[in-house]
């Protein structure tokens, strides 16, 4: 069977360039299809790769959206990964941040990826590639859908989109006056298009042109479609429910695995020699050295969607226990400054690094017992996944991707995979409680931990999905 030349476009995507889990998702997907499809990758040419990377610029891309409105950009390409090509534009891409500063986007976050997705298909037109399937992602790449039937059905009239929803909290929402810079018609902001209680919001174009969608678990696609999960966009996803789908993410095991890890003080394959780790992350982070205290740790932007209040709310109550905290994260400056505070009263128990640290993040997997993830929403969820190859059993809330791959545990039956809660922080409290009890039980504790580590949540399933998810989009 021929393969079919397919292009994954994303404003993330790793090694090149990572925020958040949608990156992990995007290399991967390039990685593991591209041995079984004809497959490319459409990525911003960002000052952090060009710092990095070998870079070749191609040629100029010259995007019109009207007569006042040319943006003059460049297509470059990978000198090291074939088939990876960056969309270069020195006002828009060339920053010191990838989306804004404190987690803000910058102001002309619609001017950037409106002119980003369109010169995706503009680079493509001039690369002169016949592309079956445009795998669009999140609300960066949302405009692409309408861009190709409005501009570029005669240079594609065979191709196909897929759009992938990582995240429907964020949405691309922007002033009424940001329509007009887009070169869309002016018919196309009504309410069943892109208008959005008065604003343009880019995501709606994706979800509306797309010919299929996916998100990334089944329970989440599942959850969006309520009031209490679906962000105001319940209603217009359960009009296309018909071309949504869940394909749950997977983790790559070349990256996250302790048996080979460079990153970890003491790679192991079984609870017993993961001990070395744990003792190594409480002399790096100044914690008092104890193997026989638990370390609960968490690595996660520190964000309302995380469940940071439920943590900062049993703060007090959690403390009073024989345990330690570590956390990784950036975000929000409110929940950086409590924490901050918790960690100058007990710097014995909390340990609080901001900012993203590779090599940390790994020895906080390696080195905790369990793994806090209390979130409010969780599409998928990557953290979960790697904690269990870690041997750090997960303590998450029962929503999306965390109610797809965590089993609650019971003491008694020795069933299950990790500790999972509904409602709050009273319920997280009385979860961690129960953490606490397991590790108290060293062969209990030991039998959970060498169980996880063999679970396998590595990409073949999902890739498989993705695969089966093409041809069901070329029939």
């Amino acid at each position: 069977m021929k393969k079919k030349i397919i292009s994954l476009v994303s404003a993330e995507a790793v090694p090149f360039v990572k925020v958040g889990g949608m990156a992990d998702v995007v290399g991967a997907l390039y990685k593991y299809l591209k041995s079984r499809e004809k497959i490319y990758l459409f990525i911003p040419l960002y000052k952090q790769i060009k710092e990095k990377y070998k870079i070749e610029t191609i040629s100029p891309v010259d995007v019109r959206f009207f007569e006042s409105r040319i943006e003059n950009g460049f297509l470059a390409k990978s000198k090291d990964f074939p088939d990876v090509y960056f969309i270069g534009h020195s006002r828009y891409f060339e920053r010191d941040e990838i989306y804004g500063p404190g987690g803000k986007d910058y102001p002309d976050s619609a001017e950037r990826f409106s002119f980003f997705s369109k010169a995706v298909l503009e680079g493509i037109t001039t690369l002169k590639i016949d592309i079956d399937i445009f795998h669009c992602h999140d609300w960066h790449t949302s405009l692409l859908p309408l861009y190709l039937k409005l501009n570029y059905k005669e240079a594609f009239p065979k191709a196909k989109t897929l759009f992938t929803i990582h995240n429907l909290g964020y949405q691309g929402v922007f002033p009424v006056e940001k329509f007009h810079i887009l070169g869309i018609p002016w018919q196309y902001f009504n309410m069943e298009e892109l208008e959005f209680y008065g604003s343009v919001n880019f995501m709606k174009a994706g979800i509306i042109h797309s010919d299929m969608l996916n998100t990334v678990s089944p329970n989440y696609a599942r959850e969006i479609l309520t009031p209490e999960f679906g962000h105001n966009l319940d209603g217009l996803l359960k009009k296309y429910q018909g071309k949504l789908k869940g394909i749950l993410n997977g983790i790559d095991y070349q990256i996250w695995n302790p048996a080979f890890d460079t990153y970890i003080a003491k790679r192991y394959r079984s609870y017993k020699s993961k001990i070395e780790n744990k003792v190594f992350l409480q002399k790096k982070l100044s914690l008092k050295v104890d193997k026989n205290i638990p370390i609960f740790g968490m690595v996660s932007r520190l964000a309302e969607q995380k469940g940071i209040d439920y943590l900062i709310e049993i703060m007090g109550q959690l403390l009073k226990n024989n345990l330690q905290i570590v956390i990784l994260g950036d975000g929000e400056q409110k929940y950086r400054d409590i924490l901050s505070l918790w960690q100058k009263k007990m710097p014995e128990k909390i340990s609080l690094t901001s900012g993203f640290n590779e090599e940390l993040a790994h020895q906080i997997y390696a080195g905790s017992d369990f793994f806090l993830m209390p979130s409010r929403f969780e599409p998928c969820g990557l953290g979960q996944l790697i904690s269990f190859k870690y041997g750090t059993i997960p303590i998450v809330r029962k929503v999306g991707g965390l109610a797809d791959t965590v089993q609650n545990y019971n003491i008694n039956t020795e069933e299950g995979s990790g500790f999972v809660f509904e409602g709050g922080g009273k319920e997280f409290l009385a979860k961690i409680e129960e953490a606490i009890k397991l590790f108290e039980d060293k062969d209990k504790m030991e039998h959970l931990v060498n169980k996880v580590i063999l679970l396998d949540f590595s990409w073949k399933a999902s890739v498989e999905k993705y695969l089966n998810t093409y041809n069901e989009l070329m029939r």
